[in-house]
């Protein structure tokens, strides 16, 4: 007749390790770094879409400022006349001599200040007007804003966001 084991043996045969193994902790990190990564991506890019709708927003007033100095005064804010804008650029709009914040006697009829907003970019580049912006194969009259890479005057590239003024 066999002796039943004692507690001592059943606890031991019972007894399971617990806890996780190299590989599960492993697959977790990795899990958690993939979505930490998604996440800052995300954000990323939200960033990057907030300053781009900021800049086009600023955009907006400043060329209704622009186009109340131009019927105020019938000039432009690089001194041209409405009907002839040529081809001087303005790389700062926040310059005394464009008129759209203050005037150095220049304008006839003034009434500003025009623009009391933002004067830099986002990104930190001033915005500009350019009578001369190319657009497919086409001058046209502009306020913009060189965008993210900062790249400008007179080197047109595709994240520069401005607003036609000649439409």
């Amino acid at each position: 007749m066999a002796v039943p084991a004692g507690p001592v043996e059943c606890d031991m045969l019972m007894k399971k390790q617990s806890g996780f193994t190299l590989v599960e902790i492993m697959i977790t990190v990795s899990v958690i770094g993939l979505l930490a990564s998604l996440g800052a991506y995300a954000v990323r890019r939200g960033i990057s879409n907030a300053r781009i709708k900021e800049a086009s927003t600023e955009l907006e007033m400043l060329s209704a400022s622009t186009l109340q100095l131009a019927w105020d005064t019938g000039r432009w804010p690089n001194k041209t006349i409405r009907t002839k804008p040529g081809s001087i650029e303005i790389w700062d709009i926040s310059s005394r001599v464009c008129g759209l914040m203050a005037s150095d006697a220049i304008y006839e009829n003034w009434k500003g200040p025009y623009y009391d907003g933002a004067t830099v970019d986002p990104w930190g580049n001033p915005y500009f007007f350019d009578p001369d912006y190319r657009v497919d194969g086409k001058n046209r009259i502009v306020v913009g804003s060189f965008g993210p890479n900062g790249v400008g005057k007179n080197r047109y590239d595709k994240d520069d966001i401005y607003i036609f003024l000649d439409d």
